[in-house]
């Protein structure tokens, strides 16, 4: 078996269900084909069950206490407890992946978009190839630039939602155009505003949009220049076009570097009286890949990389539900199309290659198809399920066009995914609560909109979750916290302080707790949390939410309005932000692993495999161990997990 190659296809959030599901209505015949000639077992994932975290086990075999991947976020040793580093980072993987142990068999591989393996540099052009790196998930409450220079933005004389950091639904009136030259011919008087791209993150380019008519129709296209001077016009488009990439160089807090963007129109009324213009997210347009050359010859054949599709342009109202599937549907191409070219044309003997669409299109309407969401709507429950099962099929036809490329007598293909998906009810705002427990306190500087306006105060803080809040809670512990105040002798105490704070939340409609398990560092074995590298970044208290819930990181303003008409501005009094379906997300990975939706997925096919369906959910953390037998290989030396004998056994018995 060891000269043998082996391409895990990482889908991220697939479920099981959905899964078996949409094959048996024929939606997803290419996972059936592997289905029917390979293993398909259900993987309970690890805790918390985050996309980096789990990605890192799939790969390691090894859980947060050992990986050092605990969430979405880093909290290192040492630094002050609101600090983070993101977990997207392939320097915070504190143990050994099967690519590493590859690569002292002589073997080579292939990462495509795989989740933390970022920056580049992992593999080297001795080792294989690399191409990108994934960020998931989609949304910036925190903004993680690893590959995006800024997200996306647009422009209007509307009032548009912005559901995510202020500044990107830019307000603004379209005057005649004056001062213009080289214009194109429009038959009706030409309308301009101008633009900056992007409006907020980093430092943007000033541009002028003509609105214009080319026929006795009305207003139909846009043209936008840096310059009044339709000559060197940038983007002359209509409604629903796209534009051509335009590439500048931006300049942010940390990093300087070429980035990509387009203009599409999403709205233009004839009489000019709407308009929207929509700018993608700025993505970057230097090389991303190992070795650099690869990126132009991806490019060629895949398009350029957008790191992350923009779920907020359809939930915020920006863009139409089927403009939001076509360009899920540009982001699974692309991944087909560039895993395709890669296997055909490169040296491999390892591949791993992610796609996220899946995982980003259940965040957005899952409790649209769960009927104990609170959200749940019987009306509107066959539009997300055509919604879902359409982002399912999108992907499924790139598995057979990347199928293509892989001969399945000398190659095993892992089909896998990280976690499920439940429904979403409410945002509890977890730093309120824990400040009505008087274990934390902040200032809200009240001037300001700006989601990152709260500063702590650490005299008066006794703990603080890790970024953005999920999971951990860190006490801030004097002798071991730069600004710690809990004495080491109260330290047990103050665990049992936020253990009740955690249980005592409760569901602003029914009363129940929303918390399933609240425990100590101590007591985080019982979720798979070990004592290894990374258990300095595993909280002092470890939590997981019951399904319907998902933290909330920030504290807003709010204003308070008065019968004379004066109003003064305080902080949020709400405890809970409730989920709206197709307004924010509604699906939510965060409760207890063992939970059957919280299930992920593994389907293994290739030479010598039967078809074969595991009765009991195995481990996430066994995949590594049980690949590494099957190839002859080392398994990775911080595994935790085991071999899947069972599995091994009806491959072993055909060959």
């Amino acid at each position: 078996m060891g000269d043998k190659k082996i391409l895990f296809l990482g889908l991220d959030a697939a479920m099981p269900d959905l899964i078996k599901k949409f094959v048996a209505e024929g939606n997803m015949p290419n996972t059936e084909r592997l289905m029917n000639q390979g293993v398909f077992s259900r993987l309970e994932t690890v805790f918390p069950p985050l996309t980096a975290a789990a990605w890192t086990a799939i790969v390691s075999g090894a859980g947060a206490g050992t990986n050092g991947v605990p969430s979405l976020m880093v909290k290192h040793k040492g630094e002050e407890l609101d600090h983070w580093h993101t977990s997207f980072d392939r320097n915070e993987v504190l143990c050994e992946t099967l690519w590493d142990v590859a690569k002292k068999r002589g073997k080579k591989t292939a990462l495509i978009n795989w989740p933390v393996t970022f920056p580049l540099g992992g593999i080297t052009e001795d080792d294989g190839v690399q191409l990108a790196g994934a960020l998931n998930p989609p949304f910036r409450y925190f903004y993680m630039p690893l590959w995006d220079c800024a997200s996306s933005a647009v422009f209007s004389n509307q009032q548009l939602h912005c559901n995510q950091i202020p500044g990107r639904a830019v307000e603004l009136e379209a005057k005649e155009a004056k001062g213009w030259s080289n214009m194109p011919k429009s038959y009706r008087i030409p309308k301009e505003f101008e633009i900056t791209v992007p409006p907020t993150y980093i430092e943007g380019y000033k541009m002028q949009v003509l609105i214009y008519a080319s026929t006795d129709a009305g207003y139909d296209r846009m043209l936008i220049a840096e310059t009044k001077d339709g000559a060197n016009a940038v983007t002359d488009i209509g409604l629903g076009e796209y534009g051509p990439w335009i590439i500048k160089n931006f300049k942010a807090r940390d990093y300087q570097r070429d980035g990509r963007f387009r203009f599409q129109v999403l709205e233009l009324a004839q009489d000019g009286s709407l308009f929207k213009l929509y700018q993608s997210s700025v993505n970057m347009a230097e090389s991303y890949s190992v070795p650099a050359s690869l990126t132009q010859e991806v490019e060629a054949v895949a398009g350029p990389f957008m790191e992350v599709d923009d779920p907020w342009a359809f939930m915020d109202g920006w863009m139409s539900s089927d403009l939001y599937l076509e360009q899920l549907g540009l982001h699974a191409d692309w991944w087909g199309n560039a895993t395709e070219y890669i296997l055909r044309n490169k040296e491999w003997d390892l591949a791993f290659s992610w796609v996220g669409t899946i995982d980003h299109i259940e965040h957005v309407l899952y409790a649209g198809i769960e009927p104990k969401a609170r959200v749940y709507d019987p009306q509107k429950a066959d539009f997300c399920w055509d919604m879902i099962r359409q982002v399912y099929k999108q992907v499924d036809d790139n598995i057979g066009k990347i199928l293509e490329a892989v001969n399945l007598d000398e190659t095993y293909v892992v089909l896998i995914s990280d976690h499920g998906m439940t429904h979403l009810d409410w945002n509890p705002y977890v730093k309120q609560h824990l400040k009505n427990a008087d274990l934390l306190d902040y200032v809200l500087d009240l001037r300001s909109d700006d989601p990152s306006n709260l500063t702590i105060n650490w005299e008066k803080t006794k703990c603080h979750p890790l970024e953005p809040c999920h999971a951990h809670i860190f006490i801030n512990l004097k002798g071991r916290d730069p600004q710690g105040i809990v004495e080491p002798e109260d330290y047990e105490r103050v665990q049992q302080e936020i253990i009740r704070a955690l249980y005592d939340m409760k569901d602003p409609e029914t009363g129940e707790s929303v918390v399933a398990l609240a425990i100590t560092k101590e007591e985080s074995g019982t979720l798979g949390i070990f004592e290894g590298p990374g258990y300095d970044r595993v909280g002092d208290v470890i939590y997981a939410w019951k399904p319907g819930y998902m933290s909330h990181p920030f504290i807003y303003r709010t204003a308070v309005k008065y019968r004379d008409g004066s109003k003064r501005v305080i902080p949020n009094p709400e405890l809970y932000e409730p989920a709206v379906l197709c307004g924010n997300f509604t699906g939510v990975h965060l409760a207890l692993p063992s939970l059957h939706d919280m299930h992920a997925l593994l389907i293994l096919a290739g030479p010598g495999v039967e078809k074969y369906e595991r009765k009991y959910a195995a481990k996430i953390i066994d995949v590594a161990p049980t690949i590494s037998k099957l190839l002859d290989m080392d398994v990775p030396s911080a595994a935790e997990g085991g071999i899947l004998y069972d599995i091994l056994d009806k491959i072993n018995s055909k060959r």
